[in-house]
């Protein structure tokens, strides 16, 4: 149980700082922002539905999948509209997502092993 509070904890800090981030009017890469946004409140929600989304696991998979296309999408996007050209640093984000995504699964894949 400690674990998931954990997790639910650092799921709200990085909603906290996605939201500073609009405050601050911070211009670069602002649809990924909101894409972020609404996938970290998503995974908010699979966290606090652990149990369902246990069992589900290739519907956490194919969530994944759509939510790093979509931060792509939105990176590539949010650079080619930027004046200052093209940073491939921005895709450093992607990295940070995908290391997110295996701790979830794993989160998954161990809570239901020790249901079983």
């Amino acid at each position: 149980m400690k674990k998931n509070i954990s997790s639910i904890i650092v799921i709200l800090a990085l909603i906290g700082f996605l939201v500073v981030t609009f405050f601050l009017q911070y211009e670069s890469l602002f649809l990924t922002r909101i894409a972020s946004l609404i996938f970290a409140l998503i995974y908010l929600v699979i966290e606090v539905k652990q149990e369902y989304f246990s069992t589900n696991k290739p519907l956490f998979i194919l969530f994944s999948v759509i939510s790093i296309l979509a931060i792509m999408v939105c990176i590539i996007l949010d650079e080619t509209s930027a004046t200052e050209g093209f940073n491939a640093r921005s895709f450093l984000s992607l990295v940070f997502v995908y290391i997110l995504l295996v701790i979830s699964y794993k989160d998954l894949y161990n809570k239901n092993d020790a249901a079983k």
